[in-house]
């Protein structure tokens, strides 16, 4: 049964199923909708957890060895099955096939940081979906953000005018991380039943120079060449303070420049985990990391400490064109422009 992310509580709400896939590119949308279904899990009385990491190396009969294996407090648990690709290969497909027809107690939870509509017609997935939920985490696209801004205030007790939804969804230029956490942000600053216009959302959106500058490095981490630019502007206009986004980026650069230097001897995932990046952001740090040259983050590392010094002189404007140029040239990965 197909069920999306928005409908998902109340769908978990008449009980569990026995089996959930969970798969998607919209990272944000996975987190929420698995942590959903633990919390479910833990409602129904389900307390123990057992996770598997379905990487290159994973041999697929521990699946069927942990459904096999006594509980610790003889009850039902949560397995959780992370496949970050998506894809289980023709013995992976077996065995999950065969959890399927065992027909077990326990509760399977896939979850899936990479899909496609293929996917949907394998014969694993053909046989999970029969006997339980598939919650598709697709990417929202530009025309549906305003409205999904719209139900995510509206679940925080916030109502806004569809005016102010457009322009927070234009700000944001599709970031869905961004809108969650500038949506917690305004179910803080406003009381319940609070009706928002796009005077208050300006208001609001403009003390939040911080934000905006931790947003900076996920536009560059993404390869966003052209919205990096447009945010430095903004940041320029709303008198950001320059050495917050110089700390920002280099924070970045940093644990990239770490992978780096790690990835040789262990796998991008426990690498990840190593340097604690979060897993909503996991796959723009490992996606920056494989498309970044070493070289180029050294060099752009040079380039953000030159810029920490201009901050604290008088030429901001230098310091703005500065930090232009070495955003893009991160985001297009040219280190030629840093030369410039």
């Amino acid at each position: 049964m197909k069920c999306f992310p928005d409908r998902l509580d109340s769908t978990l709400a008449r009980g569990l199923a026995p089996v959930y896939v969970v798969a998607g590119p919209e990272l944000l949308l996975v987190e929420e909708s698995c942590d959903a279904i633990r919390r479910a899990a833990r409602e129904a009385q389900i307390v123990e957890r057992v996770v598997l990491e379905a990487d290159g190396r994973f041999q697929w009969n521990e699946l069927n060895s942990a459904g096999e294996s006594l509980s610790l407090f003889a009850t039902r648990r949560l397995i959780e099955v992370r496949l970050p690709t998506g894809k289980p290969g023709r013995e992976g497909g077996a065995a999950l096939r065969d959890w399927v027809q065992a027909e077990r107690d326990d509760v399977l939870l896939l979850k899936c940081q990479a899909w496609d509509f293929k996917s949907e017609k394998a014969a694993w997935f053909t046989a999970l979906d029969k006997q339980g939920v598939f919650v598709p985490c697709w990417t929202i696209k530009p025309h549906q953000m305003s409205q999904w801004i719209e139900r995510r205030l509206a679940a925080r007790g916030l109502k806004a005018e569809r005016s102010a939804c457009r322009f927070l969804a234009d700000r944001l230029e599709g970031n869905l991380l961004a809108a969650a956490q500038e949506v917690e942000r305004l179910a803080l600053l406003h009381k319940r039943d609070t009706t928002l216009d796009v005077d208050t959302l300006r208001a609001a959106v403009a003390d939040s120079a911080r934000f905006d500058a931790f947003r900076l490095t996920e536009l560059v981490l993404t390869g966003q060449a052209g919205a990096a630019v447009r945010c430095i502007r903004g940041l320029r206009e709303s008198d950001t303070p320059m050495p917050m986004v110089v700390f920002a980026l280099a924070r970045e650069l940093q644990v990239i420049q770490a992978l780096h230097a790690v990835t040789p001897t262990m796998s991008m995932s426990q690498a990840l985990t190593r340097f604690n990046v979060w897993k909503t952001r996991q796959a723009a740090v490992s996606q920056a990391a494989s498309r970044m040259r070493p070289a180029l983050v050294r060099q752009a590392l040079g380039g953000l400490s030159d810029l920490d010094i201009q901050s604290k002189s008088n030429d901001k404007a230098a310091f703005w064109l500065g930090l232009e140029r070495l955003c893009v040239a991160l985001a297009v990965n040219d280190p030629e422009r840093l030369a410039a």
